[in-house]
């Protein structure tokens, strides 16, 4: 325990000192296990960076103002587009878009269809694409959607990023394409993209939408909140059942997400399913989501999966949740479904599970049902490691700090939250004015809501794992000296 917490805070040093938090940290030993070489980032800052921090480019530039004119414009500052489509439409692969200051109500989707092209806002500027006024009726209609295939080429699109820009609306607000269901041959999908220092929110379902084979995307230092809007005058709003996620990810590898403030969302906040490999979701601050803060796996329609890489129909594969606060959730404030190897560690979770009827607890091992068709699919989740977090609930929660779930389906047969024991060390837990519980389902393995020590028993794990008050302090970071290292490392703070 000694030797991991010094390496932990050697590392940590480490990458405050030399990270600029922009690039992924540097592996000093790629033989080791992940979680120890991979610490979190060491830039604590939550949101957008400000309006000034990417330069405007000096050449292969195309100017956009809502004061533009299109029949007369070349691009230039002086004579720029008013509609960002037509300014996309005459810019090469490799061109900046540049936005200056104002909302920008185009009608439509903004649609990107080449390689390398980055659209942003001016220097210093800030533009808004609004498609809050759009009706676009049953059409994914997204503010901002790369598209998969380049028309001229017939190339992926990669290598593109969204940068500084406010998008308000559409069916998504940030949308990634796939050919999954073109039948070309190809499931391929827009790759290699970054959006970052956004403002993305007010969507009609979900605020970024990953379809399946867009791989490595990177989400970071943005504003997401607000989805769902078109089910918002349902009944059932509140309760985390309409399905517009803060950050839905079908299938996607490699997927980045770090840094971002993500809050006030319909149902999940981030999560990475249908077979998802490699995902990593560190240092976000995620509050007041109906559904569950992170969740690695989901349940996700068969058709959906990769079965020459994932016969299993795996969730999430190898997905990692790390130095995230996650705070007032209806649901868990991390859950694990149908995931393989998954790790969870140094998060601190806050008020989660409030609506724990759905069956939830603040970290949560839960089933698939996969759209109850025929396949040999919907497994337990298979060897999670969770250790180093800390869970702080108020005294008027009532439901389990852990919770397995099995169920044996009339339809489906057995269906299992976990497969063996987790490897669950170093956590801290605690509930103002009473004991924390914690339970297992699983037929021939029942434990409910007992407490701690029966729980390290049943597991055969927990340790040096304690039930204590953290004693968080302004910035959610431990003052009882008993959790250190435990939570979050990096003090994440937003408005930076």
């Amino acid at each position: 325990m000694k030797n991991f917490l010094f390496t932990l805070l050697f590392m940590a040093t480490f990458i405050l000192l030399n990270c600029n938090g922009n690039d992924a940290p540097v592996d000093p030993d790629a033989d080791s296990d992940p979680a120890d070489v991979h610490p979190p980032l060491g830039d604590g800052n939550v949101g957008p960076r400000g309006i000034n921090l990417h330069d405007d480019p000096t050449s292969n530039a195309i100017h956009v103002s809502p004061n533009g004119n299109d029949a007369t414009a070349d691009g230039s500052a002086g004579k720029p587009y008013k509609s960002i489509n037509t300014a996309l439409g005459k810019a090469p692969s490799g061109a900046t878009i540049i936005l200056h200051g104002g909302t920008y109500r185009e009608g439509r989707r903004v649609r990107i269809q080449k390689s390398n092209i980055t659209l942003k806002s001016a220097k210093g500027e800030w533009a808004v694409i609004d498609l809050t006024t759009f009706d676009t009726g049953n059409h994914e209609h997204s503010g901002v959607e790369f598209y998969a295939e380049d028309p001229a080429t017939g190339g992926i699109i990669t290598g593109c990023k969204l940068q500084s820009v406010e998008v308000k609306g559409g069916f998504y607000a940030v949308c990634f394409e796939t050919q999954w269901d073109w039948n070309k041959g190809t499931r391929n999908g827009a790759s290699d993209i970054i959006v970052e220092d956004c403002i993305l929110h007010h969507s009609r379902n979900d605020v970024v939408k990953v379809k399946p084979g867009c791989d490595r995307i990177t989400i970071r230092y943005n504003e997401i909140h607000n989805s769902g809007q078109e089910h918002i005058d349902h009944d059932d709003y509140p309760t985390g059942q309409r399905n517009a996620e803060g950050i839905d990810n079908v299938n996607g590898d490699s997927m980045r997400v770090h840094n971002n403030y993500i809050h006030d969302i319909c149902s999940n906040a981030i999560y990475a399913k249908g077979g998802a490999m490699d995902a990593v979701i560190e240092n976000n601050i995620v509050e007041r989501a109906f559904g569950c803060g992170i969740a690695l796996g989901f349940d996700c329609s068969p058709e959906f999966f990769d079965l020459t890489v994932n016969p299993q129909y795996y969730e999430n594969i190898r997905g990692t949740v790390r130095n995230n606060l996650i705070k007032d959730t209806g649901w868990e404030g991390i859950g694990l479904y149908a995931s393989k190897d998954a790790k969870v560690y140094n998060n601190t979770l806050v008020n989660v599970a409030r609506l724990g009827q759905f069956g939830r607890s603040a970290i949560y091992f839960g089933i698939v049902t996969q759209d109850y068709k025929k396949h040999d699919g919907r497994p337990s989740n298979v060897n999670p490691e969770v250790h180093h977090n800390i869970v702080s609930q108020p005294g008027g929660i009532i439901y389990p700090m852990v919770d397995i779930r099995y169920e044996n389906n009339s339809q489906l047969g057995v269906l299992s939250g976990l497969s063996g024991k987790p490897a669950m060390n170093d956590n801290c837990y605690y509930i103002a004015g009473k004991s924390a519980a914690f339970s297992d389902h699983r037929q021939g393995s029942i434990l409910d809501k007992a407490g701690l020590a029966a729980w390290k028993s049943h597991i055969g794990g927990e340790n040096g794992t304690i039930e204590a008050d953290p004693s968080l302090d302004a910035g959610y970071m431990p003052t009882n000296a008993q959790c250190a290292g435990m939570g979050v490392q990096v003090v994440l703070v937003t408005g930076n």
